[in-house]
């Protein structure tokens, strides 16, 4: 940090430039554009070779090679960054775009900054992060190491809007009811218990959002949904958290079959927001989703 200080940076700068996305910087590669870009992102790898390194920065549209060498630099600032720059450190850095004799979408660094000091190395890059314990208790190792994690993120926020749109489209209508609730009810489950001191009362988090949402539909709302955080006080595993996200649904003048083919409609319409296809493959077999799907009953 004190090498840092010396060329007047603390290593954590309040902004940096950022004109292009790594994404967006290798698209103008692509195009066989002739354009300076100023990018950011996590220092993924860095080699160290005599006059010439590359290194690899990533954020979260992608990644791109950085190219350093002394011709571009300059032999004490290229010493210099060897010298400063570590696998972990955020880094912005400037120059145009260009295609290496491999083939690879590279930045011609002819300026750069350290935007955030990394104190401690990553998860040893060739094995991952393979600890489950680790890989919970701190999730963001597990999102730098795993890019996998990272999907799962993107597909899980796909999935929520996808589910809102085909209930928006269906005119129901968003709602949010009460977390703290004076009486818990909507499902036989065991709740966690607070008080509320501007009552002196006991309340509890909804173990479901059930209750509320019914009454609604009794105020004349006649189609409304809610997506929530719902409580359980009760066991714990890698499938089964007592917090957990809910999807209620609840609409007017309908019966069983309508809510199938919402159903229907939901899943589908996901699958294809996901995979651009309503089949998917999972371990070896192809699954449909395509409405209408064979309908038993409940026996």
């Amino acid at each position: 940090m004190r090498r840092i200080a010396a060329r007047g940076d603390s290593g954590y700068p309040a902004t940096v430039p950022r004109t292009h996305t790594t994404a967006e910087a290798v698209a103008l590669v692509e195009s066989g554009a002739d354009t300076s870009v100023d990018v950011v992102g996590r220092l993924v790898s860095l080699r160290r070779m005599g006059k010439t390194s590359f290194g690899h920065i990533e954020d979260g549209s992608g990644r791109i090679q950085l190219f350093l060498n002394t011709d571009e630099l300059g032999e004490a600032t290229y010493a210099e960054a060897l010298e400063l720059l570590d696998a972990g450190d955020f880094v912005a850095a400037g120059g145009p775009v260009f295609r290496t004799r491999s083939g690879e979408s590279s930045v011609r660094v002819r300026r750069y900054r350290i935007a955030a000091k990394a104190l401690r190395p990553l998860p040893e890059k060739w094995h991952g992060l393979h600890d489950a314990e680790t890989r919970y208790r701190q999730r963001y190792l597990d999102l730098i190491a795993n890019p996998g994690g990272r999907a799962r993120f993107r597909a899980r926020a796909t999935i929520i809007q996808t589910i809102r749109r085909v209930l928006d489209e269906r005119g129901f209508l968003e709602v949010e009811t009460p977390t703290l609730q004076p009486l818990y009810g909507g499902g036989a489950a065991e709740p966690f218990v607070t008080h509320y001191h501007a009552l002196d009362r006991p309340y509890y988090l909804r173990i479901a959002d059930e209750l509320y949402l019914k009454r609604l539909l009794v105020g004349g709302l006649e189609r409304v949904y809610e997506i929530c955080k719902d409580f359980r006080n009760e066991g714990i595993d890698s499938t089964h958290s007592p917090e957990f996200t809910m999807l209620e649904a609840y609409q007017a003048f309908s019966d069983l079959d309508g809510m199938m083919e919402l159903t229907e409609a939901l899943v589908a319409q996901t699958c294809a927001a996901l995979h651009g296809d309503t089949t998917v493959e999972y371990q070896g077999t192809a699954l449909n989703f395509a409405p209408p799907w064979r309908r038993l009953s409940y026996r």
